[in-house]
């Protein structure tokens, strides 16, 4: 396997990441060109993944809060105050107030 612990891949598997993504073409509708990924912005990006993941498992964790990984936070007025307690201990999740997670179900498989 090319893992480590815990997803923290080692350097050939960020070299081969980035010479992927490189490798790949723009698509045609982007508006901005393809730029060049390097291994250190494609093992940034893998930890930005994981750290949304980890959010989105602690928001699915507090029984009172409902969650869609399309639109995220399903706040009802009488869950504002449960939200509001949980942004104060955990910032990190609010992002996750008016949008989703698309890459869970994938995320989680890796996992």
């Amino acid at each position: 396997s090319g893992t480590g612990d815990g997803l923290n891949f080692p350097k050939q598997v960020w070299n081969s990441a980035s010479g992927y993504v490189n490798s790949r073409p723009s698509p045609a509708n982007w508006s901005k060109t393809h730029s060049h990924k390097s291994v250190s912005s494609c093992k940034n990006k893998w930890g930005a993944l994981k750290s949304a993941y980890q959010q989105v498992i602690f928001i699915k964790s507090t029984s009172s809060l409902t969650w869609s990984d399309e639109d995220g936070i399903g706040l009802l007025d009488k869950n504002w105050s449960v939200w509001n307690e949980l942004l104060k201990s955990c910032p990190g999740v609010k992002p996750f107030t008016n949008k989703g997670f698309v890459h869970f179900a994938t995320i989680e498989q890796m996992m």
